[in-house]
C-alpha cells in the first residue's frame, strides 16, 4: 500500500487540486462570523495547499494558520502571509502532518475554527482519517467548530467511479477507494468516496458532536465534466 503522505510531499504544489466554488463553505463563515465577539476568531485551515483558500478567510475577518505536509505549498502560500494587524489578526502558514500518529506540535492555536475542505477523502488509509480528526478535535478549543468536506460515494450518478471502485479494489482492499491517474495512467494518489453513515461514524469517534452532513452533487474536482457526489459536514469538538 502506498502512503498518501509521500504523495502529497512531493506534489506538484501548483497542480494540487481545490474548488472554486464553495458556498457550503461560504455559508459556515458567514454563520461564525455572527458568533464572533470582542475579538477575531482564530482558524485553522488543515491542508491548506498555497494558501489561497486562507487569504480569502483572513480577509473575512478570522486570524488564520494554514498547514499543510507539502513544503513548496506552504512556501507559495508564504506569499499571503500577513502580520499581526490593530485587531490581532494574523495570516501564518507552517507545514505540518495531521496524518500522522503523533500530534502535531503548531506555533498556535488552539483555535475557535477549523476548516478541512476534502482533505479527509485524499489523506490515505482510514487510520490515517481517524488521525486527522483526532488531532483537529485536539486543536479545537471546548465547543470549536469544525467544517469538513468530503467525497461521496458517487457510483448510482458515474459509472467512471463504479469501475474505478471495482477494478482497484484488489489494489486499496478498501469499497470506495481507488488510485487517481494523471492522463498517462500514472498514479497521483489514492482517493476515498465515503457514505454518509461512515463519516458520522468517525467524527464522533474523534469526538465531535452536533454533526450535521449535507449530500450535494456537483462536478468531480479533477474532472469538471462529470458529477459527483460530495458531503460537506460541520460539528463541534466536546469538551
Amino acid at each position: 500500500m502506498r502512503d498518501a503522505r509521500d504523495d502529497w510531499r512531493r506534489f506538484d504544489a501548483v497542480a494540487i487540486p481545490s474548488k472554486e466554488s464553495t458556498p457550503r463553505l461560504d455559508a459556515f463563515v458567514q454563520e461564525m462570523k455572527t458568533v464572533a465577539v470582542g475579538r477575531p476568531l482564530t482558524l485553522l485551515d488543515v491542508g491548506c495547499g498555497s494558501g489561497r483558500l486562507s487569504r480569502r478567510l483572513f480577509e473575512q475577518g478570522f486570524s488564520v494558520f494554514g498547514v499543510d505536509i507539502n513544503p513548496d505549498a506552504i512556501h507559495a502560500a508564504q506569499h499571503h502571509a500577513a502580520p499581526a494587524d490593530a485587531a490581532g489578526r494574523r495570516l501564518m502558514f507552517e507545514v505540518a502532518d495531521f496524518a500522522e500518529d503523533a500530534s502535531p506540535q503548531l506555533d498556535a492555536g488552539p483555535f475557535d475554527v477549523v476548516v478541512c475542505q476534502l482533505v479527509i477523502s485524499i489523506i490515505g488509509t482510514i487510520r490515517q482519517r481517524m488521525n486527522l480528526l483526532r488531532h483537529v478535535h485536539g486543536v479545537l478549543r471546548p465547543g470549536g467548530r469544525l467544517f469538513l468536506s468530503a467525497s461521496g460515494v458517487s457510483d448510482t450518478i458515474n459509472a467512471g467511479y463504479a469501475r474505478l471502485y471495482a477494478e482497484d479494489l484488489p489494489i486499496t482492499g478498501e469499497r470506495h477507494t481507488y488510485l487517481s491517474r494523471n492522463e498517462r495512467g500514472e498514479v497521483l494518489y489514492m482517493t476515498h468516496h465515503f457514505t454518509v453513515d461512515e463519516l458520522t461514524s468517525l467524527l464522533e469517534a474523534a469526538g465531535f458532536d452536533g454533526i450535521s452532513v449535507v449530500t450535494e452533487k456537483e462536478t468531480s474536482s479533477r474532472r469538471p465534466d462529470e458529477a459527483a457526489f460530495f458531503l460537506h459536514a460541520t460539528c463541534r469538538s466536546r469538551p
